[in-house]
């Protein structure tokens, strides 16, 4: 496990450090390459038609992502043209006689694309936070998954392996984390809703909060690795609302070394170069907005756990109670 810790709650830090997994490696082969494509042309044209008759507006119920989309967002995925290419990793183009091969699309357009269609999910509500995550330890390895419920009070259930399968409940409140520092619900709900100030205002959080580092306060390469962490964990892990998602999405879009991987089993395989020297690998499915694997996430103590194996994490509002 690869992470950079904070300094939280001493109580709260040893209640955590039991409940955390170790990483796994990943096991990601390539699939359903022409049918995501034919929809991410589909979803393209069906967004320039709804824009053109009236102006987008974010609603509903979403799985892991939301996001709202507009006019410059469809303009800019509307030159897309997405072919049959070969997926980083075990994925094969499908070729045949008299096969094309159209341009493939952007690592920046792909996430566009899924940020057009989050605006389409609803944004639903429920008593708890639930977040899934799921490891694949190789290939033909076991899988492992580590489950939390987040009560609107702050309180916390836990569920996985060290916990023996049973759901064990935190004895004190803990606040989200994004990317290190600790954040409330309120302050998730009234993030900035533009991509330059949401990453300004990560960025300000870090600074001032108690983060830290097995060598003391983190310089600036790490502090751009925290910011880089909030915008995913935004997108993947914490229940920001769609006009804070959609921002979080257009940010990452927004870094230099985005790369297209192909179409991999779960979405789009994406390659994110970032300030410090950072990497990331995601893979992002554009007809759920879903991130469906993350070779890294930001744990609940604020830690960045590096999963070479991957992880894939489902997040949503339930009423079900922990169990």
């Amino acid at each position: 496990m690869n992470s950079t810790p904070i300094q939280p709650n001493p109580n709260e830090r040893e209640e955590l450090a039991r409940l955390l997994p170790a990483p796994v490696e990943r096991d990601l082969p390539g699939d359903r390459r022409q049918r995501l494509q034919e929809f991410v042309m589909s979803e393209i044209q069906q967004d320039l038609r709804s824009t053109e008759q009236a102006p987008p507006r974010p609603s509903g119920r979403r799985r892991v992502l939301l996001a709202a989309a507009g006019t410059a967002v469809t303009a800019a995925v509307a030159a897309v043209v997405i072919g049959t290419v070969g997926a980083g990793g075990s994925g094969r183009p499908d070729e045949g006689p008299g096969a094309s091969a159209p341009s493939a699309p952007s690592g920046r357009q792909v996430l566009l694309v899924a940020a057009a269609s989050a605006a389409k999910v609803p944004a639903g509500g429920g008593a708890y936070w639930h977040v899934k995550t799921t490891s694949t330890a190789r290939e033909g390895g076991a899988r492992t998954s580590l489950e939390s419920w987040t009560g609107r009070d702050g309180r916390i259930w836990w569920k996985g392996e060290k916990t023996g399968g049973k759901v064990v409940v935190l004895t004190q409140p803990a606040p989200f984390r994004l990317g290190g520092p600790a954040v409330s619900l309120a302050q998730l709900q009234s993030l900035p809703s533009t991509p330059g100030e949401l990453k300004a205002w990560i960025a300000a959080a870090v600074k001032r909060s108690d983060v830290r580092t097995a060598t003391g306060r983190p310089d600036a390469a790490a502090r751009e690795r925290s910011v880089f962490d909030g915008l995913l964990s935004l997108v993947s892990q914490l229940p920001a609302p769609p006009r804070v998602r959609a921002a979080a999405f257009r940010a990452i879009a927004s870094y230099p070394g985005v790369k297209d991987l192909g179409a991999v089993k779960g979405g789009q395989g994406l390659s994110i170069s970032f300030g410090g020297g950072g990497e990331a690998h995601l893979v992002v499915d554009p007809k759920t907005s879903r991130i469906t694997d993350t070779d890294f996430f930001v744990s609940a103590d604020g830690a960045r756990v590096a999963v070479p194996g991957g992880a894939a994490i489902v997040a949503e509002w339930t009423d079900q109670a922990p169990r």
